[in-house]
């Protein structure tokens, strides 16, 4: 395999249970949401929030496993591979990194501000919007809307994720900076 090979990202798609909806990427943010001919008219609010709640988090395991196959092919790129004997431990730090990694909560909202994305850890994602948004946007508009919450609520994930980088990896981020970091997190979660 040659080093482009080894960083192409294939297209990620993922459908809503129903199957009326697809989303698809290759970067993770390039995101594109389309309905099947004619289902977008047939939703009413809370199944069409239900649905792309759903399409949300398979979406999510549909970009895990592309990672974990972009990794492999790195993995199996090299001349000489020695299979350890497992995986291996995580250090203290980077097992509270991932704990925290699990409980980031980020939020998104629609430009009009009628459509919140929100998603705890990435896999549970919950999609709000008020009764009688698909008649007032129509299907181009809901989905330039939901589009764009969704780019804002990755946007919001990557920078807290930043921050917890910085808090428990060794990124040389002064000390300092990183229990500041930790304060306003805990006066976050107090607020909520």
């Amino acid at each position: 395999m040659t080093g482009p090979d080894l960083e192409r990202r294939p297209e990620i798609s993922a459908s809503s249970p129903d199957g009326h909806i697809w989303a698809d990427t290759t970067d993770g943010t390039d995101i594109r949401i389309t309905f099947s001919y004619g289902a977008f008219d047939g939703y009413i609010d809370a199944v069409l929030a239900h649905q792309l709640s759903r399409l949300g988090q398979a979406m999510w395991i549909a970009f895990q496993r592309s990672q974990d196959d972009l990794h492999e092919r790195r993995r199996h790129s090299f001349l000489v591979v020695t299979e350890p004997d497992g995986p291996p431990e995580r250090t203290p730090e980077q097992a509270a990194y991932h704990e925290a990694l699990n409980e980031v909560v980020a939020t998104g909202t629609s430009p009009d501000g009628s459509i919140t994305v929100r998603t705890t850890g990435a896999l549970y994602w919950d999609v709000d919007f008020p009764d009688g948004t698909i008649a007032r946007l129509g299907e181009r508009g809901f989905i330039s809307q939901i589009t764009t919450a969704v780019q804002t609520m990755l946007a919001d994930r990557e920078k807290k994720i930043a921050g917890l980088k910085a808090e428990f990896l060794d990124l040389g981020v002064p000390r300092a900076w990183t229990q500041m970091l930790a304060q306003l997190r805990e006066q976050n979660r107090s607020r909520d």
